[in-house]
């Protein structure tokens, strides 16, 4: 399936992406400009996005707008809208939730469309997956994903399939750039759904929450929440004193890694280390090797996204050109952690804090 072309779109634009401008310094955030092109014809508008302001000629703005700006800062892991003119003027702004973008039926769910992986997994968790008639193609778990239909990529799904198959729910999310997309366009497609974009693991369980409310199943959702609690408990108990300096790579090229408002950060310091990315903004940043070299972490984890922890590649970040002289890397202490854990905030992903644990055990 061809991926789409706009970027998010609303009842009367698709966002066209235009050339990023890159950040001013080192931590702070590009700015995205995007080209307004409207669905009955007529001449293009702009929109220019970055986490900290949201710049948009004035003829877009309507609810749609604001509500796909919202979309994108979450899918970023921002929290606070900022949305003005040309001329500076604020037409919206102030703190919002991830609730906001949701618009769930208010009875139980028992027709459900998901989106994201740990979306599926979820539902898989509460017992509920005989609910679920279709999901994007990245679920693989729980195994009965295998007899559902598969929608597309969970960056480009089908979103005229969804429609058409008139779920009473769908789940969507923003846990990472580009699902937008999603979110948007199902809004625009009058498709009920239920937004996730969790940035800590106390987020993860108050949605997996609302998603037991969804589905009428709010006694299933608190057990499942308290066993992770007593997983968070039982990995506390044990974790070391002393903490270590720890890079996640997300992606090898260019090099992402996990940022201030992401979930990881909690994984990482459960396990007994600190992400030496973790004050930069935003939930998945870019970073050079240069950085990563001044950072100096004390070990590394490859957890590509979409890639099987078989496939995962250490000598890929110890032999890459510019990182030569990373320590950790130099004395081996480069791990695979399984995606399917570490970048799916949902009731597995614990997992990989006791990977991450093991091996900074190791280094006592």
């Amino acid at each position: 399936m061809k991926k789409p072309e706009q970027q998010w779109e609303t009842g009367r634009f698709v966002a066209l992406r235009l050339a990023e401008v890159p950040a001013g310094s080192a931590g702070e955030p590009a700015v995205q400009g995007f080209e307004l092109r409207p669905r009955a014809g007529g001449g293009s508008l702009r929109a220019c996005f970055s986490l900290t302001r949201q710049v948009v000629d004035v003829g877009a703005v309507d609810d749609d707008l604001i509500f796909a700006a919202k979309a994108w800062l979450a899918a970023r892991g921002g929290r606070v809208l900022d949305l003005r003119d040309a001329a500076g003027r604020t037409i919206a702004g102030g703190a919002f939730g991830v609730g906001e973008l949701s618009d769930p039926p208010p009875g139980p769910a028992f027709r459900v469309v998901t989106l994201c992986p740990s979306n599926a997994e979820i539902v898989g968790a509460l017992g509920a997956f005989d609910r679920v008639v279709a999901c994007e193609d990245s679920s693989d778990w729980p195994p009965e994903v295998e007899q559902r239909e598969r929608l597309g990529p969970d960056l480009g799904p089908d979103l005229d399939r969804v429609a058409a198959i008139a779920p009473a729910l769908a789940i969507s999310s923003l846990s990472v750039p580009g699902m937008e997309r999603v979110v948007t366009g199902l809004r625009v497609r009058g498709v009920p759904q239920r937004v996730l974009a969790p940035r800590s693991l106390a987020d993860v369980m108050a949605e997996l929450r609302q998603v037991g409310d969804d589905l009428g199943l709010a006694g299933a959702a608190a057990r499942v929440c308290e066993e992770m609690a007593g997983e968070r408990g039982a990995l506390l108990a044990v974790r070391p004193i002393r903490r270590r300096r720890v890079y996640l790579e997300w992606w090898p090229r260019p090099m992402f890694s996990p940022g201030a408002a992401c979930y990881s950060n909690e994984l990482i310091a459960l396990a007994g280390g600190i992400n030496v990315f973790g004050e930069r903004p935003g939930a998945s940043v870019e970073v050079t090797p240069e950085e990563l070299l001044r950072a100096d972490p004390e070990l590394c984890f490859v957890s590509w996204c979409g890639v099987a922890e078989a496939k995962l590649d250490p000598d890929n970040l110890i032999s890459r050109p510019g990182l030569e002289a990373l320590a950790a890397a130099r004395a081996g202490r480069v791990y695979r952690l399984d995606e399917r854990f570490s970048g799916r905030p949902g009731p597995r992903m614990l997992t990989a804090a006791r990977v991450m644990a093991r091996a900074i055990a190791g280094l006592a």
